[in-house]
């Protein structure tokens, strides 16, 4: 993808916050995806001159939030990246915690062993910097390997880890509509979405600390919630089964199971949407 509008907006927001913009790397080299209007408005915001054209690539961009340099991470050397390196593979030992931001704009999804790839981003954070992923959640199979859910990011990104996350969003491909995404852990729920549009996923998490990566690995918190809960372990009664089977034989049975069936399907329809607020916050992350 590159640095697009909804990237852009979290940045400006990362540098009023007062984040820090020292050492920047971005996975692949990063195009500068913003019309021009919007790139001086980004421009202004930041107190920079207009220019009178977008440059090709994202490295102004990050100068002028504050980057005193920008290096990029790219298997390939065609469009000049410079650090060489397939994220599949353990990063050398002299990048690790180099940087202030990295910043994954579209490239993860296009790395085969996510698992290796998401630890290289985190060792290259130094500690205090930020990892920030500008990627893809719903409607976009076949773009890459993978569409990801806020609960990947969520349990990478956590306390065991060294990390936390400071925000997270979902956005449509238009801009027109921003949501905060709250943690399934701390909804209780898995936080899920079925919609008909491409949907961008923000991420925005800090290094709090320098621990082994993924020395235990993540599970989803759910499971780890049932896992541990006070019905683990409890076996399904004997013969239970054929009751149940014997009892939605009845026509009265079959009757409300159709009605269940439907309530469930309108509830699913609610819970798997933006209009979930235990899930998702209305937010504004313009530019």
């Amino acid at each position: 993808m590159g640095l697009e509008r909804n990237a852009a907006a979290l940045f400006l927001k990362m540098h009023a916050d007062g984040a820090r913009f020292g050492r920047v790397a971005t996975l692949g080299r990063q195009h500068a995806h913003l019309d021009i209007d919007t790139y001086n408005k980004f421009l202004t915001r930041l107190g920079r001159p207009q220019v009178d054209r977008v440059p090709m690539f994202a490295e102004d961009a990050f100068a002028a939030l504050g980057a005193a340099s920008v290096d990029s991470i790219d298997a390939s050397a065609y469009q000049q990246a410079t650090i060489v390196h397939d994220l599949n593979r353990p990063l050398p030992p002299e990048l690790s915690q180099r940087f202030d931001v990295v910043f994954d704009g579209g490239t993860l999804e296009h790395v085969f062993d996510i698992g290796a790839a998401l630890r290289n981003c985190m060792e290259l954070v130094r500690p205090g910097g930020r990892f920030v992923s500008a990627t893809i959640a719903n409607n976009w199979c076949g773009h890459g390997f993978y569409q990801f859910s806020p609960e990947l990011f969520y349990r990478a990104l956590g306390a065991e880890n060294g990390f936390s996350v400071v925000e997270m969003y979902m956005i449509d491909v238009g801009g027109r509509r921003c949501y905060r995404v709250h943690d399934p852990a701390t909804v209780g729920d898995r936080v899920e979405l079925c919609n008909g549009e491409p949907i961008y996923l923000l991420v925005h998490a800090r290094r709090d600390a320098v621990r082994e990566i993924f020395s235990a690995m993540p599970q989803q918190s759910d499971y780890v919630r049932d896992w541990s809960g006070p019905q683990a372990g409890t076996e399904v009664e004997a013969g239970a089964p054929a009751r149940r089977a014997a009892w939605k034989s009845l026509p009265i049975v079959s009757q409300m199971r159709l009605m269940r069936q439907r309530f469930l399907q309108r509830r699913r329809r609610r819970v798997q949407s933006f209009a979930n607020r235990r899930a998702y916050t209305p937010a504004d992350l313009r530019i």
